[in-house]
């Protein structure tokens, strides 16, 4: 679990942008998961634009990040808001040297590459910084450009549209249901309470939200993708995909409202967090409610035939039934073998099954 301590002056500054070099972000990153059958830019079409392009450098970057990714690369929206990719491109080239050596000094050390063998064909990334940061950071600037220019382009009117009415949306939820409700609303694996902001994740980190957050919805992003800038010059970016303009709207625990009124709030919530096979611990941890209390309404699901249990080693993990997928309005409820197959297989692999759904933290 990754823990954003939210302070009352950084829940005031939480605000919305817009930007096009984030969107190129979330395509890039190189633990970014598959898709999933949203628009966007499979993995192979980034591959093959890299290639053709011969976009070497950031290349090279995917191959090598594996943890922290520079921060200079995505500057985040320009302070008017307005999106503009020349100047967030001229923010990335003209980035200081002295800023570039210790981001990328960063990456280095937490990349699990850095003895591997460059070549004439591959460059490595410590290549492209023989010629300087500042070539460096231009170099960057220019790739992204490219790379935007090629995969993005084309679909910007589309993704942009798509991001503003998520803004849209969301600022009425705030509105109607306060700046809490969206924070619960953006992804099924973040969730707001107790001051803090919660991410699910097989990472175990606690960050203090001594900065403000920007949250970036992406018309490309499979999933949540967050950056905390580790020497605090910048506030904490965080890359959510959009919400699906079809099916029912949900309420900030991400249920059916008609769900809710008939289950209760805390059952149907349960219900809709076990879109996985999850044990009363996970439930506990992801809903901020006690073992305890969370056995208590199992039982209740569980005598009603909306959940079953199955044991493995020591752990017992909740799934949704047939019946209780169509009240979720799940896809697997109408036939969807494949998404049931999955169901099945994550029984007794929790730790593996979190990478399929989680975001990257950079930090």
């Amino acid at each position: 679990m990754i823990s954003i301590v939210m302070s009352a002056d950084a829940l005031a500054a939480t605000r919305f942008a817009v930007s096009p070099l984030m969107q190129a972000g979330a395509v890039l990153h190189p633990h970014r998961p598959q898709a999933t059958g949203r628009a966007g830019v499979p993995l192979r079409q980034v591959d093959g634009a890299l290639r053709d392009r011969h976009l070497h450098l950031l290349s090279a970057l995917r191959r090598e990040i594996r943890g922290y990714a520079p921060d200079f690369m995505t500057p985040g929206a320009v302070t008017d808001g307005t999106p503009d990719l020349e100047a967030e491109l001229h923010r990335v080239a003209t980035t200081p040297a002295p800023v570039v050596a210790r981001q990328m000094n960063r990456m280095f050390r937490t990349s699990s590459l850095r003895g591997q063998a460059s070549t004439r064909a591959r460059p490595g990334v410590r290549d492209f910084l023989e010629c300087g940061e500042r070539a460096f950071a231009q170099k960057a600037a220019d790739e992204l450009e490219s790379f935007w220019r090629q995969s993005l382009a084309p679909l910007w009117p589309s993704v942009a549209a798509g991001i503003e009415a998520d803004i849209e949306y969301r600022a009425g939820l705030i509105a109607r249901s306060g700046l809490s409700a969206v924070l619960n609303s953006l992804h099924r694996d973040i969730a707001y309470g107790c001051g803090a902001l919660h991410l699910e994740s097989e990472h175990r980190i606690a960050v203090s939200g001594t900065t403000d957050l920007t949250l970036f919805p992406s018309a490309v992003a499979h999933s949540w993708l967050v950056s905390v800038d580790p020497w605090q010059e910048r506030g904490i970016y965080l890359i959510y995909p959009t919400r699906r303009s079809h099916g029912p709207d949900r309420t900030a625990g991400g249920t059916d409202p008609l769900l809710g009124s008939v289950l209760g709030h805390s059952r149907s919530v349960l219900l809709a967090g076990l879109d996985l096979p999850r044990t009363t611990s996970q439930l506990a941890d992801r809903h901020h409610l006690s073992p305890s209390t969370v056995s208590y309404h199992l039982s209740h699901l569980l005598r009603a035939g909306l959940v079953t249990r199955a044991r493995e080693g020591s752990r017992v993990y909740y799934r949704r039934t047939v019946n209780a997928e169509r009240m979720c309005g799940s896809r697997s409820a109408s036939g969807d073998g494949v998404s049931r197959t999955r169901r099945d297989k994550a029984v007794g692999s929790a730790p593996q099954r979190a990478a399929d759904h989680e975001g990257v933290v950079s930090a």
